[in-house]
């Protein structure tokens, strides 16, 4: 297996008045091609700083973040910017969909924000395999919870990230439609070759996960 991503002796300390909050200590990660990690913790407990720092939103305070050998966390913030954009697929709770847009219009603003050309094969196929092509001229607000989050996965992996980051993904989904969402997640890991990291609250998730680690108080441990 090819290593994707990989975090080194990564760590984070936030000041607070007179004192340093060790927001994430010392973390060694590789996560490969084609394999889907969840990240489960309490609120407070370093989650989101890990995953902002994979997706260089904020920068390690030691250690090195790289993307397929390459450095990443030590890059100007422009060039961290043109990664995200070109090698990286986010998903949020919110489903990160532009409400005036329509579900394709979303493809289209990914196309103008990172001047490459319309490829609607490919936006087709992924509407396909995620059931929603009949919703392509839909708003997100026409769409239902698990509706929106399947556009969301879409407009995510319709430039071919490499690492696909997932920040509580089903946080407002019932049961059924969180699973439904999780799984799709899977698939499209597995069957596309990506380096995925879901970070959830939701123990249900789990089984469709390669891995589990478990975040407390700024220390990942395999679970």
């Amino acid at each position: 297996m090819t290593t994707v991503l990989s975090l080194r002796d990564v760590s984070r300390d936030f000041p607070q008045g007179d004192e340093v909050v060790h927001a994430l200590t010392s973390t060694d990660l590789t996560v490969d091609e084609g394999e889907f990690v969840g990240v489960v913790g309490p609120s407070g407990s370093g989650k989101s700083t890990l995953l902002t720092i994979m997706g260089g939103l904020r920068r390690p305070t030691t250690g090195t973040v790289t993307i397929e050998g390459e450095p990443f966390s030590e890059l100007p913030e422009r060039q961290r910017s043109r990664v995200r954009l070109r090698r990286m697929g986010f998903i949020l709770q919110a489903a990160s969909l532009v409400p005036f847009l329509t579900v394709s219009d979303q493809f289209a603003l990914h196309d103008h924000a990172a001047r490459t050309s319309a490829r609607p094969g490919v936006r087709d196929g992924l509407l396909d395999e995620l059931g929603i092509r009949a919703l392509a001229r839909k708003y997100p607000g026409d769409l239902s919870g698990g509706e929106r989050q399947r556009a969301a996965i879409a407009v995510a992996l319709y430039h071919d990230p490499q690492v696909v980051l997932a920040d509580e993904p089903t946080a407002a989904l019932d049961t059924r439609r969180a699973l439904d969402v999780a799984r799709v997640l899977a698939e499209q890991t597995h069957e596309r070759g990506k380096a995925t990291v879901m970070v959830t609250h939701d123990e249900r998730l789990l089984d469709n996960c390669d891995r589990v680690l478990a975040m407390q108080d700024g220390t990942l441990t395999e679970r």
